[in-house]
């Protein structure tokens, strides 16, 4: 995704899920949005997989972090 959607899309998920993400430019796969799984708690992990569900997003876990983009990310 573009910087211009990446925004947009942040700060959806802010207004819908009370989650701040962070912006990460992945050469392979552009710009991706990403939270610690750490600071989330189960309500809060809900809310953003059932945001990234209806918005048909890719939700995917790292070692530390959930990670949405527009489509799923090469391994």
């Amino acid at each position: 995704m573009n910087v211009s959607e990446a925004m947009k899309l942040k700060t959806k998920i802010k207004t819908s899920c009370g989650i701040d993400l962070k912006m990460l430019d992945i050469p392979e796969d552009g710009l991706v949005l990403y939270v610690e799984r750490k600071t989330l708690d189960i309500g809060a992990y809900k809310l953003l997989a059932d945001f990234t569900a209806q918005n048909d997003l890719s939700l995917q876990l790292d070692m530390v972090n959930f990670i949405i983009s527009t489509r799923a990310l090469k391994q």
